[in-house]
């Protein structure tokens, strides 16, 4: 299996400074360039063809799925391309009452900044702790991943399954860490040009999705149980780990944070790159801006 881990474009309240888990922030005009730039390059660049699409029914992932979507129809037939699954078990973790507060406000005491809610306050929802974003990470993998190895019985089919999951960047490091733990150590390896990047932390504690940043893996087929089998890449020393449904497969990383696609990328002047995108917009400045007929005005 080849499996992507998409972050989704940028958002109105990620310019903002703003904490916005669950709330349905807008992509902005920047936001959406940077989705079609993510479509075209692995679709066309990469040559990449998804059998199955999932992302979080916010609008900000789910409208970056479907770019990826929009890209493939575009190289095949409609009828062979996957439609976008929206789970909202992908969802972002929820920050309750901090929802919409600042970001350099999120340790502030109430005191000191009137725009934190109280804690002590009856209505104040705490936000979502780590443990309910594993146990959805669990639910994802169980129902929607693991499934995919256990219906494709030929290897080699099962290698060409090709699958993106479009999510958020604090729930994408859980999701990961989560499918992480069910490989043992000496089964994931770093690729080539992971290595030469030269990461050197725990992979457990990957660096932050950028916009549309992606973390590219390849899962193989079982290796048999043999002693010094001799093992391409280098081998990884992760944290004990106990037998899972993936014991015994292999992972290789590919790519963490990718962002090759955002090259030359610049943000629109005027602060049209950072304003919330409107579908309708295009198409209203289209009727304005028609061309005069020819021959003299009336």
């Amino acid at each position: 299996m080849h499996l992507f881990l998409i972050r989704h474009g940028e958002t109105e309240h990620n310019v903002a400074g703003l904490l916005a888990g669950v709330s349905d922030s807008r992509l902005t005009n920047h936001g959406v360039l940077q989705t079609q730039r993510l479509g075209r390059y692995l679709t066309t660049h990469r040559n990449l063809r998804f059998t199955q699409i999932y992302a979080s029914d916010l609008q900000r992932a789910f409208m970056t799925a479907e770019e990826l979507q929009r890209n493939q129809v575009a190289r095949v037939p409609a009828e062979g391309v996957p439609g976008v699954v929206k789970l909202e078990l992908l969802r972002e973790q929820d920050f309750g009452s901090l929802e919409l507060v600042p970001w350099t406000s999120r340790r502030a005491q109430h005191a000191l900044d009137p725009r934190v809610p109280n804690p002590e306050d009856p209505c104040f929802r705490p936000q979502e702790t780590t443990e309910a974003m594993v146990t959805r990470a669990e639910l994802f993998l169980s129902d929607f991943i693991l499934p995919h190895f256990a219906s494709v019985e030929d290897a080699q089919e099962r290698g060409q399954e090709c699958v993106a999951v479009v999510s958020h960047g604090l729930f994408l490091s859980v999701l990961w860490q989560t499918l992480l733990r069910k490989f043992r150590g000496s089964n994931v390896t770093l690729g080539p040009n992971v290595e030469a990047w030269g990461y050197s932390r725990p992979l457990e504690h990957l660096p932050s999705w950028t916009n549309t940043g992606f973390l590219e893996v390849t899962i193989q087929k079982p290796i048999p149980e043999v002693a010094d089998q001799p093992r391409t890449g280098q081998p990884l020393i992760l944290t004990d780990i106990e037998s899972s449904a993936l014991h015994g497969y292999s992972m290789t990383v590919h790519g963490v944070n990718s962002k090759d696609h955002l090259l030359d990328l610049k943000r629109t002047r005027g602060g049209v790159g950072s304003s919330p995108y409107d579908a309708k917009q295009q198409s209203l400045d289209g009727f304005f801006k028609r061309p005069k007929p020819n021959g003299p005005s009336t």
